[in-house]
């Protein structure tokens, strides 16, 4: 792939929406907070990780961040890269992330709709345990590689979820 990355879509999209993440953040954890985002090739590239938010107190929070385009905003699911390269089997985020959050968005007109950021030590867990169910499916946006797994937002446990404005289904009588 050639060119300046910085004008590839998804590139401008990330940076177009990196403002509503952050206040997102600043919500959850407070208005003292840093949020970085380096692009440290090592950690992006070894552990996926996207953004470190260092609290108040002096600690460091790492995650991942999915701002996904408002035509899926429909499926309401969180995705996770699974094959970087889905013809090869070059393992992608799914096996690598070393991230304590993960923040999935749908863009929307000033924010996102839906969006939800989870604790992801707790989704990890509740994967391998087969608590949370994983729909495996193949990229055919044009130029993608990758392959990614599913679940829907309204499938996922309370405890996994920090905060969502997922409108969840009411429950049957």
């Amino acid at each position: 792939m050639s060119g300046d990355f910085n004008l590839d879509p998804r590139k401008i999209q990330e940076l177009r929406c990196r403002p509503y993440a952050d206040v997102i953040y600043r919500k959850v954890f407070g208005d003292a907070i840093s949020i970085i985002r380096d692009g440290d090739l090592v950690l992006d590239k070894e552990f996926a990780i996207d953004v470190r938010i260092i609290l108040k107190n002096g600690m460091n929070l790492l995650g991942q961040e999915k701002f996904l385009s408002k035509k899926y905003a429909g499926f309401g699911s969180v995705t996770v890269e699974y094959y970087q390269n889905q013809w090869t089997k070059e393992r992608g985020d799914w096996f690598r992330m070393g991230v304590q959050l993960y923040f999935v968005g749908y863009e929307a007109d000033e924010g996102f709709r839906p969006f939800v950021l989870l604790d992801w030590a707790r989704v990890t867990i509740d994967s391998c345990r087969d608590v949370i169910h994983w729909i495996h499916n193949t990229n055919n946006d044009g130029r993608a590689r990758a392959s990614f797994a599913y679940t829907p937002i309204r499938d996922l446990p309370s405890d996994c979820i920090i905060i969502t404005n997922y409108e969840f289904p009411e429950a049957a009588e």
